[in-house]
């Protein structure tokens, strides 16, 4: 039987999963304040709006079992408006969660961040780790979080969270505020320096938006009662690494500036992804080199002969 799901944000994570939720033969309705992509016209129900406009997100829930929650107005970096922002993505979310009770929707995918462990001293880090976010965004992630359990443990309605490492891939934008990737292969494609915040030490756990959709199905669709769930690579790469990586890959030295880092940069996150692996039954398939290149490619950036070109 066809899951019927509701999707609410289709940016870069929404829409590369839209396009598996479609192959997988979920009947889809999607929420979001832009248009409907050319690709997904009649194939889907597409609503604009924003997530505070209560009309339209009942629109969204009616008939409904799960609904992926992709929606979040911060990213890591950002220097907020901590009580408006608190209002955009808290708040609006209890509205939500709500409306969820009320339309008796089985369960929320929610996305949430690695940034709810802040700096960890262990890595690999386990879900089980202690959580003391260093910036808004972290705080934001980490409250719904809890209001997600408290809602599983009153109404029954149950959550799967989704502690997502650093996606990257086709799709991503690059000129946005986030992804290190994605605005390193801008500023290739602009000729331009790319910036590394920092020494280039800083370590990330870098994971292909692919992978990413695969275990948001997985979450969807798993019978187990576990809520958290890690999801990225398991593996750790330095920015200086990734920089080297794309260089090799495309045959060029690629310049570089570096600049001071920011207190809310972590030095170094790298996720244990065993639950991922032993009981949503999910691996990561596509490495950092393949990955890297996928995506150069997807950008028309030219790749160096393989031979060249191996790490």
């Amino acid at each position: 039987m066809a899951l019927n799901a509701a999707i609410l944000g289709a940016g870069f994570i929404g829409r590369n999963f839209i396009r598996l939720a479609l192959q997988q033969g979920y009947n889809l309705r999607v929420l979001d304040h832009k248009a409907c992509p050319a690709e997904f016209e009649g194939r889907l129900t597409w609503l604009n709006g924003e997530l505070s406009d209560e009309a339209v997100t009942t629109r969204a829930l009616q008939g409904v079992e799960v609904i992926f929650h992709f929606i979040s107005s911060t990213v890591p970096g950002d220097i907020t408006d901590e009580g408006s922002e608190l209002i955009q993505n808290v708040v609006q979310t209890l509205q939500l969660l709500k409306q969820c009770v009320q339309h008796k929707v089985r369960r929320i995918v929610f996305v949430s961040s690695s940034s709810v462990y802040g700096v960890q001293q262990v890595l690999p880090i386990p879900e089980t780790a202690a959580t003391d976010p260093i910036s808004s965004h972290g705080i934001h992630k980490l409250t719904i979080e809890k209001y997600l359990q408290l809602y599983k443990y009153q109404y029954g309605l149950d959550c799967k969270i989704m502690r997502l490492s650093n996606p990257y891939g086709p799709g991503q934008s690059l000129t946005g505020r986030q992804g290190f990737i994605a605005i390193a292969i801008g500023k290739i494609l602009a000729g331009d320096a790319i910036m590394i915040r920092g020494d280039g030490s800083t370590i990330r756990d870098f994971v292909y938006i692919d992978d990413v959709c695969e275990a948001l199905h997985l979450m969807a669709t798993s019978q187990s009662q576990e809520s958290i769930f890690n999801v990225g690579s398991g593996h750790g790469y330095s920015l200086g690494h990734v920089v080297s990586t794309l260089g090799k890959l495309i045959g060029k030295e690629i310049k570089v500036t570096y600049t001071d880092s920011r207190f809310v940069d972590i030095p170094a996150s790298v996720l244990d992804i065993a639950k991922e692996k032993n009981i949503l039954g999910k691996e990561s398939k596509v490495d950092i080199e393949t990955g890297l290149a996928n995506t150069l490619a997807f950008h028309g950036i030219a790749l160096a002969d393989s031979a060249d070109a191996s790490m």
